[in-house]
């Protein structure tokens, strides 16, 4: 595993997520407050994409489908599906910054 350089730091604001191609597999990125995280891009319930909307409350993110939501920054389930009660974490990968460029370890 080595780190890959996935995007510039100006590409999303703070409290948005993108989702980008990290050595051939779909990441998810945020930005808190200028520090960038990256997460598996489906939700592991039932394979949502979760990148491309806003955060909330700045480091949340919902999956659109059943309302899961993880907190960007651990990947962890903070709220439940609301069918089912499914609560599994998001997978997340470690970030550095190398020159305003975002660097994603896959």
């Amino acid at each position: 595993m080595s780190f890959h350089d996935a995007m510039p730091t100006d590409w999303i604001e703070p409290g948005a997520t993108a989702v980008v191609s990290v050595d051939g597999f779909p990441v998810a990125v945020a930005n808190v407050d200028g520090t960038f995280y990256a997460f598996q891009s489906l939700c592991p319930h039932q394979g949502t994409t979760l990148g491309g909307q806003a955060l909330r409350d700045g480091h949340l993110i919902v999956c659109p489908q059943h309302s899961s939501c993880y907190d960007v920054r651990t990947g962890a389930c903070v709220e439940p599906s609301t069918p089912d009660g499914f609560s599994q974490d998001l997978m997340t990968f470690p970030v550095q910054v190398v020159d305003d460029v975002v660097q994603i370890n896959v």
